[in-house]
């Protein structure tokens, strides 16, 4: 589908809800889990001197998650359509926020592995400016494919502080090596699933 529909359907829960609220209660329990102690005061004297940048990628990161989320259902279901543009709208400036945010951090590796956050930022910015594109020019099916990668990328941060606080030490590997894994894997799986059919053989075609 390449041309801009406005057909909408009534609400009702579908199997894609699982995974979506899936992403979004993992989001708001990393929010809480890691957001929280860097907000309080012994957050706050431990990222003395950055504290700006810290409080902008917190609140574009919590702004990306959860808009995202939301935008993506709408956009899956066509569910509430009329809020697909705001909501969107809301995913792309608070992530933008956290991404740039999070760039100019990862040139500081006090707290961050540096190159690998930095290229995790540089790719959000990527894809969604993708997906940008592609909307401008009614290319439906490609903005709803780019998106789809765009948020995947954004929750991976969420995948990278989980898999940071949950598994033991020594089954991470390097730190640096980690990074790279939490992102680089979900995005390559996610590619999968969205060629498969493309793949797939064609019905009725001479073999």
């Amino acid at each position: 589908m390449d041309a801009v529909t406005s057909r909408t359907t009534a609400w009702r829960w579908t199997r894609k809800d699982w995974v979506i609220a899936a992403a979004a209660l993992s989001s708001a329990f990393f929010i809480a889990l890691i957001a929280g102690p860097a907000l309080a005061p012994a957050g706050a004297v431990r990222h003395a001197g950055h504290l700006a940048i810290l409080y902008l990628h917190i609140g574009g990161g919590t702004v990306m998650l959860l808009a995202g989320a939301a935008g993506l259902r709408i956009g899956l279901t066509r569910q509430g359509f009329g809020w697909h543009r705001r909501v969107g709208f809301t995913y792309l400036v608070g992530g933008t926020l956290a991404s740039i945010s999070a760039l100019i951090r990862s040139f500081d590796t006090q707290h961050t592995p540096g190159l690998s956050t930095g290229t995790l930022a540089l790719t959000w910015l990527a894809f969604t400016a993708m997906a940008w594109r592609a909307i401008r020019n009614r290319r439906v099916e490609q903005h709803r494919e780019w998106m789809i990668r765009s948020y995947v990328v954004a929750w991976t941060f969420v995948f990278c502080r989980f898999y940071t606080r949950a598994m033991p030490s020594d089954l991470q590997g390097g730190t640096n090596d980690m990074i790279w894994l939490t992102w680089i894997a979900p995005v390559l799986m996610t590619e999968v699933i969205l060629q498969w059919r493309r793949g797939a053989e064609l019905k009725g075609a001479p073999s």
